[in-house]
């Protein structure tokens, strides 16, 4: 499904974001490179351009983590979030233990790049995350397990979450987060894989 991001904005009226993760650098045209972001930024950039970004384009250490780009610092991590959130380092230990994060890399990420997504993401309203949630428990008949986090909350908790554990994944973004990529005061993220694509078109 190429164009499952222009499926769920017609049928759920929203924006959706493809998100494809490369071994190798894709022969892709008409793509612009971003340089010097935070994954959450180019999310934002992504509405209106096909981007690609690897490890020099991130410049925030969380999403560093989260991609798998930069480990063996996890003291450094910590002190950095702890300072910026005025949480307990102990706390904020547990929290980054259980943080999904990939431990092997892959060396780019496309947003809106053409081919098959590995999953799509969105920012909306609780009412229409609402609906998503419903198909799901209709279709499953089960509930919708979430693991909230408010550190790593777009690159961790919904990119790199969606694609590890192949399920939706719903964030309340972080301050970083909801300034770079315009969330407001109203809005959450969701992710989709694409392993369930069909449940939301078909």
């Amino acid at each position: 499904m190429t164009n499952i991001h222009r499926k769920l904005s017609e049928k759920f009226r929203s924006q959706w974001i493809k998100v494809k993760f490369y071994k190798d650098e894709p022969d892709l045209n008409g793509v612009k490179k971003l340089k010097n972001v935070r994954f959450c930024e180019a999310t934002k950039e992504a509405i209106t351009h096909s981007i690609i970004l690897d490890k020099k384009s991130i410049s925030c250490p969380g999403a560093q983590h989260a991609f798998g780009w930069k480990n063996g610092y996890k003291d450094e991590l910590l002190k950095m979030c702890s300072d910026k959130q005025k949480t307990e380092k102990t706390a904020l230990k547990s929290m980054f233990l259980r943080a999904p994060y990939f431990k092997k890399p892959f060396k780019y990420i496309g947003l809106n790049t053409d081919g098959e997504p590995d999953l799509v993401m969105s920012y909306l309203a609780p009412s229409d995350i609402m609906n998503f949630v419903r198909v799901f428990n209709n279709k499953f008949g089960k509930n919708l397990e979430c693991s909230l986090c408010s550190m790593m909350s777009i690159c961790g908790g919904v990119a790199a979450a969606t694609y590890l554990n192949k399920n939706i994944n719903i964030s309340f973004g972080c301050n970083d987060s909801r300034r770079l990529a315009d969330m407001k005061r109203e809005i959450l993220a969701i992710g989709i894989p694409n392993r369930l694509f069909k449940v939301f078109v078909d």
